[in-house]
């Protein structure tokens, strides 16, 4: 058997024990990004806001809200984040000097977002922007697993009830008065400690997460994400 195929099956094996350790012994990248619209093929990151979960805890002094300097603004995306042409001019930066600090911090940590198909669409059209390395991860969707708790306690949610502010008031987590992408990447960080904290008697492993709200993903340049 070629040596590659063994140094796969290790490094699958390695992989898989250490989704079996408890959720708090791994590191977490909770990640928000504003857009100019909600169709990665067509629209934009205008910008991006980060914080990181280490031991069980937010990690307040890791936050960062980053503007990227080719986001295109029109009237209509301003209305929903609030960041003009001129915030992009005077605080944008490059996209690629972005894109490579995002991928040194992504790495070896669990990707969190709430809403997998928009956020990990557009981070693949933002790879495909950059010969960038590729990047695989495990992540996790705090609406998906709470989209998985509900049903298992067979609750009936309506309409806009699994967005961001109404799963956190089922956890009597405040909402937060102003939206952007660090407010939002903190408010589902703090989701996703809620959650955690309200599993059935005993402390979930990663692999438990991503089984119930998760999964495995690749990002490169070559258009390809599995």
């Amino acid at each position: 058997m070629p040596k590659r195929i063994f140094q796969a099956i290790d490094s699958w094996r390695e992989r898989r024990e250490e989704q079996t350790k408890p959720w708090h012994e791994h590191s977490y990248f909770v990640l928000d990004m504003e857009t100019t619209g909600l169709d990665p093929k067509q629209h934009q990151v205008v910008s991006l806001g980060w914080v990181l979960i280490e031991n069980g805890a937010v990690q307040l002094d890791t936050a960062q809200h980053l503007l990227l300097d080719s986001a295109e603004i029109d009237d209509v995306s301003v209305g929903i984040h609030m960041i003009t042409d001129s915030d992009v001019m005077e605080q944008g930066r490059r996209h690629e000097s972005v894109l490579r600090y995002l991928r040194q911090i992504m790495k070896d940590k669990v990707l969190v977002v709430h809403y997998s198909p928009l956020e990990l669409g557009f981070l693949k059209s933002l790879w495909q922007t950059q010969p960038m390395p590729a990047l695989a991860f495990d992540w996790i969707d705090t609406m998906q697993v709470e989209m998985q708790r509900r049903s298992r306690a067979q609750e009936i949610i309506g309409d806009g009830g699994y967005r961001l502010p109404a799963c956190r008031e089922r956890y009597g987590l405040p909402d937060y008065p102003g939206h952007d992408a660090l407010t939002d990447a903190m408010a589902t960080a703090e989701l996703l400690l809620a959650q955690v904290a309200h599993f059935n008697d005993h402390e979930p492993s990663l692999q438990e997460l991503v089984r119930i709200g998760g999964g495995r993903a690749r990002l490169s340049s070559n258009n390809k994400m599995s």
